[in-house]
């Protein structure tokens, strides 16, 4: 499994409006992807968010980061964010879940 991680530094004014951005815009788009597993939000201290998508392989994430979704995103973000978002890919070496 590979994850993909983007980690947002967003305005506390707008906190709340760019998480339900980031569900309306990703959430959908990403379940109906080829090797789709899961995708989260996690959030801490109003301000910061860690969008983790896991996908079968690292090919299946790459493919989801080329679909242009980000670059949408991005642009609605573009006045909501502290500083640019940082991407990057995990591979998974151990696993479980109860």
């Amino acid at each position: 499994m590979y994850t993909a991680v983007m980690e947002y530094h967003f305005k506390p004014e707008v906190f709340a409006e760019a998480c339900k951005i980031w569900n309306d815009e990703v959430i959908e788009i990403a379940t109906k992807q080829p090797g789709f597993i899961r995708m989260q939000l996690l959030t801490r201290e109003g301000e910061y968010a860690l969008a983790i998508g896991t996908w079968k392989r690292q090919d299946f994430a790459q493919a989801f980061m080329r679909t242009g979704i980000f670059i949408d995103l991005l642009e609605k973000f573009k006045d909501m964010l502290v500083e640019k978002p940082k991407p990057v890919i995990w591979r998974t070496e151990y696993y479980a879940e109860g």
